[in-house]
């Protein structure tokens, strides 16, 4: 079983992840409810302006945007800053093909990444692909999905390093991959519907459970009964949430790993699906 990861280490995940910036997708950047519109005209000041604080007692405007992770909730958290780290002009793919480019600021309309909740996923094809996420590389292209499982599309915010500082330079909207199609849908029913979630729950599900802030050996490891996994249950993305996309492939069609990351926490939860002639099973859960 995987140990906890720290905080840097999570961060570094994402900064490690790299995607081939040529992939093509199509789509559009299709506006939803909570969509913000951005000043006039961009500010060239380059200081985070934030009011909170976060968990960690530091201002936001302290928060350093050099590391992927750090630049990301700084991004889905201030529209300000938002607005200052998009390139322009902007291509945007909309789902039925149809191409268009923002040239500025007073054009751009943009909704926060991070759907409701302060965690992203990265969903990886085997446990092999967890030394890819520590690699030390430094990349220079990061996709960020936000994916719809009612409608099975996605956002596609492809993400850009120049001089050290990330951009967002395109946005394209596209169908669910094939790799990930059969998976996704069985994952939009799994977290609607709790009686076929606890149907698609291995009848003895492996556990590895532990309290960040108690020792390694108060950690529980072994099995539970299907009918114990609600009281054991993590939040899980619901409707919409974000994927990590760095170029990770899905060669096994009957298994996949989602990770699910605090973008702000050492939060680190870990759900391994697998498929059989039965569909979709949970297998084991860790945190």
């Amino acid at each position: 079983m995987i140990g906890k990861i720290s905080r840097f280490l999570v961060l570094c995940i994402i900064t490690a992840a790299v995607i081939s910036c040529g992939r093509g997708n199509t789509g559009a950047d299709n506006q939803t409810a909570d969509s913000l519109e951005f000043a006039d005209s961009l500010d060239n000041d380059s200081t985070l302006f934030f009011e909170e604080e976060d968990n960690d007692g530091l201002s936001m405007e302290e928060v350093p945007t050099e590391v992927f992770g750090d630049f990301i909730f700084a991004f889905t958290h201030d529209k300000r800053f938002q607005a200052q780290r998009v390139r322009f002009p902007l291509p945007i793919t909309e789902l039925n093909g149809t191409e268009r480019t923002l040239n500025s600021g007073k054009q751009f309309r943009s909704e926060f990444l991070l759907p409701g909740n302060d965690y992203y996923t990265i969903l990886l094809g085997d446990r092999s692909q967890m030394e890819m996420l520590e690699s030390d590389t430094i990349l220079d292209c990061i996709t960020m999905q936000v994916i719809e499982l009612e409608q099975q599309n996605m956002k596609c915010y492809k993400f850009t390093r120049n001089d050290g500082r990330w951009y967002l330079t395109s946005s394209n909207h596209t169908g669910m991959p094939q790799q990930l199609s059969d998976f996704m849908k069985f994952y939009g029913q799994f977290v609607a519907d709790s009686v076929f979630q606890l149907e698609n729950v291995a009848e003895q599900l492996r556990v590895k459970i532990g309290d960040e802030e108690e020792e390694e050996e108060d950690e529980i490891v072994g099995t539970i009964e299907r009918g114990q996994w609600p009281a054991f249950r993590p939040e899980m993305p619901e409707n919409r949430f974000v994927n990590i996309d760095f170029g990770q492939d899905y060669p096994n069609p009957t298994h996949i790993l989602m990770l699910q990351c605090g973008i702000s926490n050492s939060m680190m939860n870990i759900f391994d699906f697998r498929r059989d002639n039965s569909g979709w099973k949970l297998i084991s859960y860790e945190n």
